[in-house]
């Protein structure tokens, strides 16, 4: 005979391992590929649950006869998963820099992500068959899943502070035991011999070791290591990622962005420091004040400081210092340092802080351990120079980064913080043809415009060096000695001018030259287009991000990106960010993959009797659950990346959103439980129409009232985001257990079916969110959801009609 006893913990435990596994997941994903992809990945990995409602639906009938064997084997296959998936997945020779010449990396995508579905397939299965076998519990079900999810989510960002995401990985693992051994008591099936078969896991991983998570070959500490001499000389994790310092007496480091051609004086003794792999700067050794003085002297970045003297300087961005200690030597007064990740300015004036000793000095150098814009909304006062380093990959994979430091109302903030004569000075990569030296040209001029200025071109400055570009804008025009003195700088290092409010296209292409002036085509193409030799080629995104799109560093266009997929060219392709290919590829797979899993259940399931599961019952049964997947993705996608702003950091965001949206959604459906069923229809209706008003509101007045708390504690700021999003995720809550119980009472065995088809929507909507959000924008990614929500009273029906 079936257990009758619901094993409530259970459920809340393996939803909240099922939850920060996904958050881990990011974290893992960060370290061994790019953390630009990881919504990418995530999308994929959900795939276990739709998997799960295949699976369910097939053979949900016997599984359901022997329930507790079955909760009770996919929690012990969670927690062995979540440790050997991730182990699998970096063995596969997955590299996204070569999808575009090498056609076998969607087969390893694919692979990839299947491996990493795994674990959650398993948990989906949980969680799946007890809303099966209790259909008349089904709302306290989905409140112990969303807020078991919801507190795995706070639980794993303070395990990330503390720990290695390898030690946090095996946490997730326990996680899964717990559940294991917790439902066998619950359900009285065999509690001693899982509660044996639990601790032999936990012990034989202890004793064979944690996975090692390591970087891809082709990323920057896996090249920097590979050479001769190179060892690494410490290491340390916190949320924002894990910290790694390279030290290399061999091979000496040259880490010298926009150093002239013509230098003579070597860089400082450096350590290359990686944030999850990627570089993040160098530790230099500036203790020789004239050496140092001499090489930052040769850089490109060096140019604001020879116009003004003296400056009160704000370095945004800082890292471990390099930018703090070339405004210091270079004659800068008194240094604002602002970093949002403080493992950076922790190591620099920490552990390294005897070579690093000019840039913690509590006199000239003040520390904040923020997001740029968080510390200019709170009491930050004005300042004479504004410096600001970009780093971007040639390849496009952080084209689906997001970057509120570099939007057009990022650049109106520098602006009201520079005194009368301020300067804002952005140094960041060049590619031929020019782009995001472009992008930042038209973002500086629609601030100029939007701050009230009628001339932007006078304003402005930029010159090259070789892959490096320096941008000036500056708060009032640029006078003649301004322009004169740029000349002087440019000439005796032998950088190229781009623009100057004064030039003539003669003076362009000088020294790095191009078969044509396309940097200075391409700025008088902005600013002044009857200066301009060549009409600027419509080829690229150069028009300005926004916070609405913040994604300066996506250029490709979706005609060329089309183009070089049809034409299938490999240097065509190249051209392509690879972010964009990823994303394509990626949603395809999730299209393809999804209508299989719902598909074919729908073929193999036994035709019920008494027409109880009738064609327009399906054909709404799709619908429904379908268009509620999206409709969820889509809100929660939105709101994470537009409160990373607010919050300062991914994480932050990531974590706070979960939670907010999981807990309260499942307080939502607790509270539809003991709505009647007579009362669920009007109940739905008081849901979405909520959900209507209240995104009407935010659309209107948040932004606004976010941006006076912007300078709170990041514990205060967390607390608005909870209270703000706790309304609306009530009723978020409320449309899926409405909806399955009353699937449930009409024709049960359509609900695994159900719960598969709502899996999959979020999968292809975690997909396509990011595509459809540079396209839209965020506002239009909540429009669209929204509009999703309104339709679902009429997808579900009314009783009578089925």
């Amino acid at each position: 005979m079936p257990p009758t006893a619901v094993p409530l913990a259970a459920i809340a435990l393996i939803s909240a391992s099922a939850l920060a596994y996904e958050i881990l997941l990011t974290r893992i994903f960060a370290i061994v590929h790019w953390h630009h992809l990881v919504a990418i990945a995530i999308s994929l990995a959900l795939l276990g649950y739709g998997a799960s409602g295949s699976v369910l639906a097939v053979a949900g009938a016997r599984l359901r006869v022997h329930f507790a064997a079955a909760f009770v084997g996919n929690a012990l296959l969670f927690a062995v998963s979540t440790l050997a998936c991730v182990t699998i997945a970096q063995q596969l020779p997955f590299d996204p820099q070569a999808l575009a010449w090498d056609y076998r990396q969607i087969f390893y995508l694919a692979a990839l992500f299947a491996v990493l579905a795994l674990p959650l397939f398993a948990a989906a299965n949980c969680i799946g068959l007890a809303l099966w076998r209790f259909p008349e519990r089904i709302p306290q079900l989905y409140a112990y899943d969303l807020i078991g999810a919801g507190a795995g989510a706070v639980v794993l960002l303070v395990i990330l502070a503390m720990l290695q995401p390898a030690t946090a990985l095996f946490v997730t693992c326990v996680g899964g035991l717990l559940t294991a051994v917790g439902a066998a008591i619950r359900l009285r099936w065999y509690p001693g011999p899982v509660t044996l078969v639990a601790t032999a896991i936990a012990g034989g991983v202890l004793l064979n070791g944690l996975p090692d998570v390591q970087p891809a070959p082709y990323k920057d500490l896996a090249r920097s290591l590979d050479a001769y001499g190179a060892e690494l000389d410490s290491t340390s994790a916190g949320v924002a990622g894990v910290v790694q310092v390279v030290r290399n007496e061999q091979v000496p480091l040259r880490h010298a962005p926009g150093m002239s051609l013509q230098a003579v004086q070597l860089p400082p003794p450096q350590q290359a420091v990686f944030v999850d792999g990627d570089a993040a700067g160098v530790l230099g050794d500036y203790r020789d004040e004239f050496g140092t003085q001499a090489y930052f002297r040769q850089l490109a970045a060096a140019l604001p400081f020879t116009l003004r003297e003296g400056p009160i300087t704000a370095v945004f961005n800082a890292g471990v210092g390099e930018g703090v200690a070339r405004a210091l030597a270079l004659g800068a007064s008194k240094v604002t340092a602002v970093e949002p990740n403080p493992q950076l300015p922790t190591l620099a004036c920490g552990t390294y802080r005897l070579d690093s000793a000019a840039v913690c000095g509590d006199r000239l150098v003040d520390w904040q351990t923020q997001s740029p814009r968080a510390y200019l909304a709170g009491e930050a006062g004005t300042f004479d120079l504004i410096v600001q380093s970009v780093d971007a990959d040639a390849s496009g994979v952080a084209a689906f980064k997001v970057d509120f430091d570099l939007t057009t109302e990022a650049f109106v903030t520098y602006l009201r913080h520079l005194t009368p004569r301020g300067v804002l000075s952005i140094d960041g990569p060049t590619r031929v043809p020019p782009r995001l030296s472009l992008r930042l040209l038209s973002t500086a001029r629609d601030a100029l415009l939007a701050s009230g200025v009628r001339q932007p071109a006078r304003h402005l400055a930029m010159i090259r060096a070789w892959q490096r570009f320096v941008l000036l804008v500056s708060q009032a025009p640029l006078s003649a000695a301004d322009q004169q003195g740029i000349r002087h700088f440019a000439a005796t290092r032998g950088f190229d001018l781009v623009w100057l409010p004064d030039m003539h296209a003669t003076e362009a292409n000088r020294f790095q030259v191009l078969n044509e002036p396309q940097f200075f085509n391409g700025a008088a193409a902005i600013l002044d287009p009857a200066r301009a030799t060549k009409a600027l080629p419509d080829r690229f995104r150069i028009e300005p991000a926004t916070d609405n799109r913040p994604y300066p560093l996506r250029f490709t266009r979706w005609s060329e990106a089309l183009v070089a997929i049809r034409d299938g060219g490999g240097e065509q392709l190249a051209s392509v960010d690879t972010a964009l290919l990823i994303g394509m590829v990626t949603l395809l797979l999730a299209a393809v993959a999804s209508l299989l899993l719902i598909l074919l259940p729908l073929s193999l399931l036994p035709r019920p009797a008494s027409g109880r599961a009738t064609t327009w019952l399906r054909v709404r049964t799709v619908l429904y659950f379908g268009v509620l997947g999206f409709a969820f993705l889509f809100l929660e996608l939105a709101w994470i990346e537009r409160l990373q702003l607010f919050l300062g950091h991914p994480v932050y965001a990531t974590t706070a959103v979960l939670a907010a949206l999981l807990v309260f959604a499942g307080l939502g459906s607790r509270w539809s439980q003991r709505r009647r069923d007579a009362d669920h229809g009007r109940t739905l209706h008081i849901a979405v129409f909520a959900i209507l008003a209240i995104n009407i509101a935010f659309l209107g007045w948040l932004p606004t009232v976010l941006e006076q708390f912007a300078g709170a504690s990041i514990a205060a700021r967390i607390a608005i985001v909870l209270v703000m999003l706790a309304p609306i995720a009530f009723a978020m809550g409320i449309p899926f257990p409405i909806g399955l119980r009353h699937l449930a009472g009409t024709a049960d065995a359509l609900v695994p079916w159900a719960w598969g088809i709502n899996g999959c929507a979020s999968v292809i909507s975690a997909a396509a969110a990011p595509l459809l959000a540079q396209e839209i924008g965020f506002t239009g990614l909540s429009i669209v959801a929204t509009a999703g929500y309104l339709s679902l009273p009429l997808l579900r029906g009314r009783d009578r009609e089925d």
